[in-house]
């Protein structure tokens, strides 16, 4: 645990140096300086530096979870894709249709928790068949890939993308979905059908929406059941670190500085 302690304390210094940079606070400056609202300027900066933080979070638990995997000697981390900006990808463009069609069924059909796990494994079932059709066309797309990572002892590989927790937006979370889906076909292209597993991993164990477009238990992992499934920590000793460093005088004394700096200068 005092290994991923470290990894934890450097990766949110890491976050908040970068929060703090001149530069960042110059820009944030002139963006509200030419904005009329009715909150005054120096609040709105100091804000824009909190949600800018907020908004690293997501990578620094990216970053985060791939230093806790590493950690566990049973998984090996695929580095050809984990963490790789703009991969390019192929898929036929029939898999590309049949998930754009799926998803907008599950918008339509507010499907049963039965109903939803029928027509997930359906399409699964015809993406690998496609996926093996070498005289289908194919289409490109290009996705970053959060970790891809193979249990050795089965062989099989886990493609997963990694949220701090299921609150966005709905725009966001269709886009979320749309890419899972797609980013899984392409990888049963490359590795074929029964040797991939997608998962939908949010950090925080609280389901807040749930998910109209893939099965809670057979895709979404929240919190405690990943942490059980796949590392060799447990996530109560990683969420109570996490908790306790939000409260340390010396993370405190940082926020402090900073708003005296914005807000009382």
């Amino acid at each position: 645990m005092d290994n991923i302690q470290k990894i934890l304390t450097d990766a949110i210094q890491s976050l908040i140096d970068n929060s703090l940079k001149e530069s960042k606070i110059e820009h944030l400056q002139k963006k509200h300086d030419v904005k009329v609202h009715f909150i005054p300027y120096r609040y709105r900066v100091f804000n824009g530096l909190l949600q800018s933080m907020n908004i690293q979070f997501g990578n620094f638990i990216e970053k985060a979870m791939h230093e806790i995997l590493k950690g566990n000697s049973k998984l090996e981390i695929i580095t050809k894709y984990s963490g790789v900006k703009s991969n390019k990808f192929y898929l036929s463009r029939a898999s590309e249709t049949l998930i754009d069609n799926y998803i907008t069924d599950c918008q339509i059909n507010n499907y049963s928790e039965q109903q939803l796990l029928s027509a997930y494994s359906s399409l699964v079932q015809q993406i690998g068949v496609n996926e093996r059709n070498d005289k289908l066309p194919v289409v490109e797309f290009k996705h970053d890939i959060d970790v891809l990572f193979r249990e050795k002892a089965t062989g099989v590989y886990y493609y997963t993308e990694i949220k701090y927790n299921d609150d966005h937006d709905t725009g966001k979370f269709v886009d979320i979905n749309r890419k899972l889906l797609k980013t899984y076909a392409y990888l049963v292209r490359e590795f074929g059908a029964n040797a991939v597993k997608p998962i939908l991993f949010y950090f925080t164990n609280k389901k807040m929406k749930g998910n109209i477009y893939i099965p809670e238990n057979e895709v979404i992992y929240r919190g405690e059941r990943f942490f059980d499934r796949f590392t060799n920590i447990k996530y109560e000793d990683v969420d109570g670190y996490m908790r306790n460093i939000s409260e340390d005088e010396k993370t405190k004394k940082i926020f402090d500085d900073l708003y005296t700096k914005i807000v009382r200068s």
